[in-house]
């Protein structure tokens, strides 16, 4: 009777150490899975911030906007290519964000009559159409720096101006889609 109690003894021993060894091995996986997240995510410049819209990177910050939030929320010319801003321009940009005016520049090969036409098609109809030359021209297209020498829909919502204008350059045609918010009293 004493072998059947020394070996029951023996077996519960070594049940014991192999659960702590499996324990053991088991937070090593996690700790190294957790350490090389980590060393990952610092490798790659992301960090926390008090801001969840933006994510830091060492290219540059992405911002995430919610869908009314993104530009200035107009159609977009299928046959035309954005056009980025310049170094110079943030200082305007920066400006133009203070002052509510969300502006967004696009260019296209094609005549400057063929996208006049298309955005007549595609607009709503309370885009009033203002023509080039047209004088004087109203205040709030003056606001939003489009000249007199370009062709602009306007559209008035409340406390909200949106407006396309359109405007031929050397090589086709340049598109400003430009959404302007009146500041809300206080």
């Amino acid at each position: 009777m004493a072998e059947s109690s020394a070996g029951n003894s023996s077996s519960s021993k070594t049940l014991l150490w192999m659960m702590v060894a499996m324990f053991a091995v088991v937070g090593i996986l996690l700790g190294g899975g957790f350490s090389l997240t980590s060393r990952m995510l610092r490798a790659m410049g992301m960090r926390a911030t008090s801001s969840q819209d933006t994510l830091h990177t060492p290219q540059g910050n992405l911002r995430m906007e919610r869908e009314n939030q993104v530009g200035p929320g107009l159609p977009v010319y299928p046959r035309s290519s954005m056009v980025l801003p310049g170094e110079a321009a943030v200082a305007e940009a920066a400006r133009n964000i203070r002052n509510g005016v969300s502006l967004v520049r696009y260019h296209s090969t094609d005549s400057r009559d063929f996208v006049d036409n298309w955005y007549s098609q595609h607009l709503s109809s309370e885009f009033k159409r203002r023509n080039a030359g047209e004088n004087p021209a109203p205040e709030n297209l003056r606001n939003a720096g489009v000249s007199g020498d370009e062709t602009a829909f306007v559209a008035e919502r409340g406390a909200q101006t949106r407006i396309v204008a359109i405007s031929a350059d050397a090589t086709g045609t340049m598109i400003s889609l430009i959404r302007m918010d009146k500041p809300a009293a206080q």
